[in-house]
C-alpha cells in the first residue's frame, strides 16, 4: 500500500501531524511505560488511559488543559467500557505485546473505540543506525516483524479503512558512555543484562556507527491509521 514520507518528527509531533487536534478527545495509551505520552497529549486538552502491566496505577491527573491517568492492565484486557475513546494509539509498543496475544489487542482497542474513533499504531521498523547496536544485545527482528504481520492481517476484519505513514525519529547520541548508561537503564522493561550491552563487541559497533553517522541515530517508523470500523 502507498505510504506517506513525513520527514523528521518526533513521536509526539508524528501523533500531531497524522491525527491533527486532540483537545477534548477520549485517548487510550496502550503500552504507556512511565506516562510520557500521555501527559503530553494531555497538555494538549485530551483525557488520557495509559495502559500498562508493568506500571502502578495512578488516578487522574491534571496537565495543562487535559487530565491522564495509568491503568494497570495488559492491553488485551484492559477493562475499559465499550465505545469509551475517539483514539487508541500504541505507541513503540505493540511489538512487546506476546505474539499469540497481538490479534486480541487489537481487537480490544477496536472494541474501545466510538464509531467515528481511530487508531493509531506507531511501530519502529528493524533498522537503522541505532538498531544496527541494539540487535548485538536486544534483537527486536522478529517480534517488530510479528507486529506488522498482526496488523496486515487485522485491518481486514475490524476496520474499513487504513492509511500508512513513515517518518524518521530523531536521536542523537554523544557518546559511549550516555548510550550505555540509557541502554541499561531500559533493562527494567527488557528481557537484556547489564553484561550484554558493556562488552567489547557492542562498543566497537557503536564506534564505527558514531564514526559512520556523527550521532545521528534517527530511527525510521512505520505508523497505520485505522479508521471507519466495520460493524462488528
Amino acid at each position: 500500500m502507498d505510504t506517506t514520507d513525513l520527514g523528521r518528527l518526533s513521536g509526539l509531533d508524528a501523533v500531531a501531524r497524522i491525527v491533527g487536534d486532540v483537545a477534548g478527545l477520549d485517548v487510550v495509551d496502550m503500552g504507556c511505560g512511565e506516562g510520557a505520552l500521555a501527559k503530553a497529549l494531555a497538555a494538549r486538552g485530551a483525557r488520557v488511559t495509559g495502559v500498562d502491566p508493568f506500571m502502578d496505577q495512578m488516578p487522574w491527573t491534571d496537565a495543562g488543559t487535559g487530565a491522564w491517568r495509568i491503568l494497570q492492565a495488559p492491553a488485551p484486557r484492559t477493562g475499559l467500557p465499550d465505545a469509551s475513546a475517539d483514539l487508541v494509539v500504541f505507541v513503540f509498543s505493540l511489538h512487546h505485546v506476546p505474539a499469540a496475544e497481538m490479534a486480541a489487542a487489537l481487537a480490544e482497542a477496536r472494541r474501545l473505540l466510538r464509531p467515528a474513533g481511530r487508531l493509531y499504531v506507531c511501530e519502529p521498523l528493524p533498522e537503522g543506525p541505532g538498531f544496527e547496536i541494539t540487535r548485538l544485545y536486544h534483537d527486536e527482528t522478529v517480534v517488530r516483524a510479528e507486529a506488522q504481520a498482526a496488523l496486515a492481517r487485522f485491518h481486514t476484519t475490524l476496520f474499513a479503512g487504513r492509511r500508512r505513514f513513515r517518518y524518521g525519529d530523531p536521536r542523537k547520541v554523544a557518546d559511549w558512555g550516555s548510550y550505555s548508561a540509557r541502554a541499561v537503564a531500559n533493562m527494567r522493561f527488557n528481557p537484556f543484562t547489564e553484561a550484554d550491552v558493556l562488552n567489547d563487541r557492542v562498543k566497537a559497533t557503536f564506534e564505527a556507527v558514531m564514526a559512520r553517522t556523527g550521532g545521528d541515530f534517527v530511527q525510521p517508523v512505520l505508523v497505520d491509521l485505522f479508521e471507519g470500523p466495520r460493524a462488528a
